[in-house]
């Protein structure tokens, strides 16, 4: 099975779960009842016309041919698949460790990821910096509320 199949038929099942979770929001308390439904039930929708096309394309591809390919080796694959991983343990740390700290370890992992451990110092500054900057300007600027960092007491 080729990775336009694969991810054909995950991107359509991840779509009418959208769909199916967002019928069951529950309604506006205030203005129009079913306003926070529409735009995931949108999002998802989309999603699964998009997938569809997808696969239909890729069948088509395939009866023309005859048989499914075997795709090459994306070289980059691994590099998706740490950054899904690392998105996972982002979110998993996001409020324990708090803003400042879980985005730095992620950064720093996307960073060292994408540029080796070569250029350590400028990924470290990069981290650091963005951190604290956006914290700075949402948090404190803006109002926004972010999850403090227990350590830092930011």
């Amino acid at each position: 099975m080729n990775m336009t199949l694969i991810s054909g038929t995950v991107s359509f099942v991840i779509g009418l779960v959208v769909s199916w979770m967002s019928l069951n929001l529950p309604e506006a308390s205030v203005g129009i009842p079913h306003a926070p439904k529409v735009f995931p039930a949108g999002l998802g929708f989309l999603m699964v016309i998009c997938s569809a096309y997808l696969l239909l394309r890729e069948f088509a591809r395939i009866r023309k041919n005859g048989k499914a390919e075997h795709e090459p080796r994306n070289p980059f694959l691994s590099k998706i698949v740490f950054t899904c991983i690392f998105g996972v343990l982002y979110a998993l740390l996001f409020k324990p460790l708090g803003y400042v700290l879980s985005t730095f370890v992620f950064l720093q992992l996307e960073l060292f990821l994408f540029n080796g451990a070569a250029k350590w110092r400028i990924n470290t500054v990069v981290s650091l910096t963005f951190s604290l900057f956006i914290y700075l300007l949402f948090a404190k600027t803006l109002g926004v509320y972010l999850p403090q960092t227990p350590i830092i007491w930011f």
